[in-house]
């Protein structure tokens, strides 16, 4: 079955509001630990929407951007802490769709989801 958002991190506590958020707004979610979880499910699942944590233990924002499929790729919502400005900007200039605070992100979900997703038919 298609997953239309997946989501990558390695926070457990923080992956039930994000779930709760795109389950309410009626997509599918998949969520996974690591880059090389996320490349796999952005292959066999194909979703429209992949976030990502910027705080997730192994990531680089560059290599998992360049090593998403060529075809259906998905957008990209990335968010970190407003303090690591570096890692956000990385992932600006990595070419996410959209970049914010883990601030904005906790507080804004369900705008910034429907700011980049089209609602579920």
């Amino acid at each position: 079955m298609p997953v239309d958002v997946v989501f990558l991190s390695d926070d457990l506590m923080f992956a039930p509001r994000v779930s709760g958020a795109v389950l309410s707004a009626g997509w599918t979610l998949r969520e996974v630990g690591t880059p090389a979880a996320a490349i796999a499910s952005t292959e066999t699942d194909t979703p429209r929407l992949l976030i990502v944590d910027l705080e997730t233990t192994s990531l680089n924002i560059q290599e998992l951007l360049s090593d998403l499929p060529p075809t259906d790729k998905p957008s990209v919502l990335a968010f970190g802490p407003h303090v690591h400005h570096e890692r956000l900007e990385a992932a600006r200039e990595a070419g996410c769709n959209m970049v914010v605070s883990r601030g904005r992100f906790s507080s804004d979900l369900p705008s910034l989801l429907s700011e980049i997703l089209t609602p579920p038919s």
